[in-house]
């Protein structure tokens, strides 16, 4: 027996949002929560994206941040934008949506997205670069990417993968390129945020029982 899911017959789009917003205290008038009816009524934005966006605000905004979503700064588009006093936050959300043409290349494909998305995210120079993925999902990170302080540790690592799109970047901070990651699960509505080092080590071990 099949089950119709996320069916535009079956499901209201506003509904759920709307139902997920009261379910993680945000008022309907909210400005996060109409910018993302917004969002998912006009620009075609995936429901399951829009309420992590919503999540990760609420999380953030408990440790006193102000928030944003699909904010852009200095041309990148960040799809969390986080700011408390003098630090801001650009936070992008992967699911690993992976086109048709790319499927035989899966994990290079997934590989190569996060970096351009963090070079990207690097040109809009805010204070720190975080990665955000739902439960369950492994972060497909180089390792390297997770522990590199400079402008040359990040050449190595884009040339590795035969990108060159680093050359217009200033020199880079002596502090971790990617600050946090944060793993959300949206049926319990909780955030968990880990440290570079900790996320190094999960890809790692991951890598090394996975290995193909």
């Amino acid at each position: 027996m099949s089950t119709l899911i996320n069916s535009p017959s079956s499901i209201d789009k506003m509904s759920i949002v709307l139902r997920y917003a009261t379910k993680i205290g945000f008022s309907p008038d909210s400005s996060i929560v109409l910018r993302v009816l917004k969002l998912v009524r006009d620009k075609g934005v995936a429901v399951s994206h829009a309420i992590a966006e919503m999540l990760l605000c609420k999380y953030l905004m408990g440790m006193g941040y102000s928030c944003e979503v699909e904010y852009t700064i200095n041309n990148t588009k960040c799809d969390v934008y986080a700011k408390r006093g003098p630090v801001d936050e650009c936070i992008e959300i992967f699911y690993y949506a992976v086109p048709l043409n790319s499927i035989d290349d899966w994990t290079n494909y997934i590989m190569l997205t996060h970096l351009r998305k963090v070079i990207q995210m690097l040109k809009s120079n805010v204070y720190f670069i975080s990665l955000a993925y739902p439960a369950g999902l492994i972060p497909l990170i180089p390792p390297a990417l997770l522990s590199a302080t400079s402008k040359d540790c990040l050449a190595k690592i884009m040339m590795n993968y035969g990108l060159r799109e680093f050359e217009d970047i200033e020199e880079i901070r002596s502090i971790p390129i990617i600050s946090h990651i944060y793993i959300f699960d949206l049926s319990k509505a909780k955030v968990r945020s880990i440290a570079y080092d900790e996320a190094k080590m999960l890809v790692l071990l991951y890598n090394s029982i996975i290995d193909f």
